[in-house]
């Protein structure tokens, strides 16, 4: 039986984001290993309107390569909304001509919004790909149910975001306390919101021995940097920039908690990479992020734009050390149960054999 060839298609690993670290995790895999052939072409950049268009279309050349000369049994597309939607809709329509499958599988936050404000033209393009397509992978159930709400007919399946479980571990002794953002500085990411908070908290008197560090870029880092001087936080609040690899590890392993306010999510890989390292976490209850912030148990669910709320919960982590270390355990031992990757490339390689069954 001859291995089943996956090609997979998305960012460009300079991309910054949650998409490109999905990629990354799923093409360092030792695919060979499980019986499949992966290869990877990228299909977006970060880059000018001109340069984008100009990479894809060299891209759908290469894409129409393979299927001439290297047939794959299942394309993997990871897709987003908007421009992402339409370069996956082309992809999609070339794979129906060749008679190659496809899996999709959604990461974009504000799909429903999107989908919500298209015209009826778009949203008949996007309930195709979404009834098209041989399998479409959502993070959770309530982006399961929103996908079939939108499509009925859609064939999801449900494979939440994963981590690989580090040895290290967090600890707070009750001292310093840091707490982190990661993730690209844009307005839905809700760090304005953050700013406020800590705000709050100073004119209590609580951020003495506290550091807030917003790990990330994109286009609201002036913004914020001027919000941050303008309530007076440069004193604890610093601006780590784009952080990955080494840099990235040394400041979870550094951080006591992870904050994320923001107003749209699917299942963040920040908050899977807190919980490895036994991280509590704050963030807004959206997308599927409930499944691995436990109110109570590994850390607070708030409501987008609630700074209120978001002040207090940070307090509340740091209540005592008793309270931190159960809350930290409890972060530790869900990432390992429900988010190991482990088991999340078993269920992709299930995936991917089952979507292209006409591998002999």
């Amino acid at each position: 039986m001859r291995k089943t060839r996956v090609l997979m298609v998305g960012n460009h690993p300079s991309a910054k984001g949650g998409i490109t670290s999905v990629i990354s995790q799923l093409l360092a895999h030792d695919w060979d290993a499980d019986g499949i052939e992966m290869r990877f072409i990228p299909t977006y950049i970060e880059a000018g309107a001109l340069k984008k268009s100009l990479f894809f279309a060299a891209a759908y050349v290469k894409i129409c390569g393979e299927m001439l000369f290297h047939r794959p049994d299942v394309v993997h597309m990871h897709m987003s909304y908007k421009g992402s939607f339409r370069r996956k809709y082309l992809i999609h329509k070339l794979c129906r001509r060749f008679g190659v499958r496809d899996v999709v599988h959604l990461h974009g936050s504000e799909f429903q919004k999107w989908y919500d404000a298209s015209d009826e033209g778009l949203q008949a393009e996007i309930r195709t790909l979404l009834r098209e397509s041989s399998a479409f992978l959502v993070l959770g159930e309530k982006w399961n149910r929103t996908i079939r709400a939108i499509e009925p007919e859609t064939n999801t399946v449900v494979v939440s975001n994963t981590v690989h479980i580090p040895p290290e571990r967090v600890h707070w002794d009750g001292g310093r306390k840091q707490v982190l953002f990661l993730g690209v500085l844009i307005k839905r990411k809700g760090v304005h919101d953050l700013l406020e908070a800590v705000r709050l908290l100073q004119e209590r008197g609580e951020t003495a021995d506290m550091q807030v560090v917003i790990a990330g870029s994109g286009e609201e880092e002036d913004a914020l940097r001027q919000q941050c001087t303008a309530l007076g936080l440069d004193g604890c609040v610093t601006f780590a920039g784009w952080t990955d690899s080494e840099k990235k590890r040394d400041l979870l392993e550094q951080s006591h908690l992870l904050v994320l306010p923001s107003y749209n999510e699917g299942l963040p890989i920040a908050i899977l990479e807190a919980i490895s390292y036994g991280m509590p976490v704050v963030s807004t209850d959206v997308g599927d992020i409930s499944a691995a912030v436990r109110e109570g148990e590994n850390g607070w669910l708030i409501q987008p734009g609630d700074a209120a709320a978001l002040a207090d919960r940070i307090r509340r982590v740091f209540d005592s050390r008793e309270g931190y270390q159960a809350m930290s355990d409890a972060s530790r031992a869900l990432a390992e149960a429900q988010f190991s990757d482990t088991t999340y490339f078993d269920q992709m390689k299930q995936c991917y054999r089952t979507t292209g069954d006409n591998v002999e």
